[in-house]
């Protein structure tokens, strides 16, 4: 099944991803979530950032898509 991988880092550091069957769905989040900052312990401002990825082949008896 090919599906679409919404993927989100913090300051360059992979935090996860979730899988969709539309690209639409992927997208929407993406805009939503991207560029969301925040000031860790340390004072060092993180910047949230999503990005949607075409993953051509996805085991969905393994990985959940949505």
């Amino acid at each position: 099944m090919t599906a679409f991988m919404l993927a989100c880092y913090l300051n360059g550091v992979a935090q996860g991803g979730i899988y969709f069957k539309s690209v639409n769905d992927c997208t929407y989040y993406t805009e939503q979530l991207s560029g969301q900052t925040f000031d860790n312990v340390t004072g060092q401002t993180v910047i949230y950032k999503c990005i949607c990825k075409l993953v051509p082949k996805v085991d969905d008896k393994k990985v959940k898509v949505y």
